[in-house]
């Protein structure tokens, strides 16, 4: 609070004092006409003065006692700091603040007692489904490779589509605990990362790897246009995620379609002062109305309603890892031809660079 805005707040009280003046001293003067005295002005003038003298130190020396708690005041609404500012706030100017002081330490503890304990059920929480996510991985990966060897020794052509089948269900489950796994971790990103040299002709592959049997079983097939291999300063294990959701949509969104073209085109390649890894797909594509939205939490547009397999979160933890990076994400999509997922890595302007400063 400002010395003009403490004169606002006392306006009132000032004009009250000046009116129980000035009847005052008009009491005095009708005293002196009725008993037929000398009324000498300068007497009032000099009242008048006195009084104002006075009032004037009153204020500036409340004024001067408050100050200390003003600019503590003022500290915590402009600064928006932590509210332990609240403690340096000085005592026994008044009871009113006090009690004020007082009112703010109990609302301050309530706040810190409330918080740390949602802090700790949202660390159990999260600790509980980190190990539930990691427990679930290791029976999918036994059951892949149980998969595998039955496929191999079968000689029925149907019985093999079935374990196919069953491969591609296992790795729609097997990306699920992924998300899951990284949507907890995004949380801590700073704690979870590890910057290095990524090969992202190397990414590809591995993602490419991973999805092998929805390749296959779908009969979508990509193709990794560039020859030539990129390396950007990032996180291998962050950016893996991110290619893998959009390949992973891609094929989904691709087999669904009813067309023998449904191959998705991998890109690499180095423009100026970036890196540039493009993603494309010949399948169903975004509504025009969709994809202002698509990297928004949850939002599942027109084509999850229809083909129910999509979560609304793959884009959207894609697209914050990104920033987080300082990479770039961007896509474009025109509905009933494909769609077309860029990453770029912007040179000396990632987390790497932001490091090193």
């Amino acid at each position: 609070m400002k010395f003009k805005d403490y004169l606002r707040d006392r306006l009132l009280y000032i004009i009250i004092y000046f009116i129980s003046t000035f009847l005052t001293i008009t009491i005095m003067m009708l005293d002196l006409i009725i008993r037929q005295e000398t009324l000498n002005i300068s007497n009032i003038i000099y009242a008048f003065m006195l009084s104002f003298i006075l009032l004037c130190i009153l204020i500036t020396i409340d004024y001067m006692k408050k100050r200390k708690f003003y600019r503590i005041l003022n500290y915590g609404l402009d600064k928006n700091k932590e509210l332990q500012y609240i403690f340096n706030m000085p005592d026994n100017i008044n009871k009113e603040y006090d009690a004020i002081k007082e009112l703010l330490i109990n609302n301050y503890i309530t706040y810190k007692n409330t918080l740390e304990k949602y802090i700790k059920a949202s660390k159990t929480h999260t600790d509980f489904n980190n190990r539930w996510v990691h427990q679930m991985k290791t029976p999918i990966s036994v059951i892949k490779l149980i998969l595998e060897n039955e496929k191999d020794k079968s000689i029925d052509e149907n019985t093999k589509r079935s374990y196919e089948s069953i491969e591609e269900e296992i790795e729609k489950l097997s990306h699920g605990l992924e998300m899951a796994l990284y949507t907890l971790r995004v949380k801590d990103f700073e704690l979870d990362f590890k910057v290095e040299e990524v090969s992202l002709l190397e990414v590809v592959r591995n993602v490419i790897n991973e999805n092998k049997t929805s390749f296959i079983v779908n009969s979508i097939y990509p193709k990794i246009v560039s020859k030539e291999d990129q390396i950007v300063k990032s996180d291998k294990k962050w950016v893996k995620f991110v290619v893998s959701q959009i390949i992973s949509n891609g094929i989904k969104y691709s087999k669904v379609k009813e067309s023998k073209d449904k191959d998705i085109s991998i890109l690499i390649y180095k423009e100026r002062d970036r890196t540039i890894l493009s993603i494309e797909d010949k399948g169903v594509g975004i509504p025009k109305q969709d994809l202002d939205r698509v990297f928004n939490p949850f939002f599942t547009g027109r084509n999850g309603r229809t083909y129910l397999e999509s979560t609304g979160m793959g884009l959207y933890l894609s697209k914050d890892i990104c920033e987080r990076l300082g990479h770039g994400l961007y896509i474009e999509s025109v509905e009933g031809e494909g769609t077309k997922v860029t990453v770029i890595f912007y040179h000396g302007n990632s987390i790497y660079d932001l490091g090193k400063s």
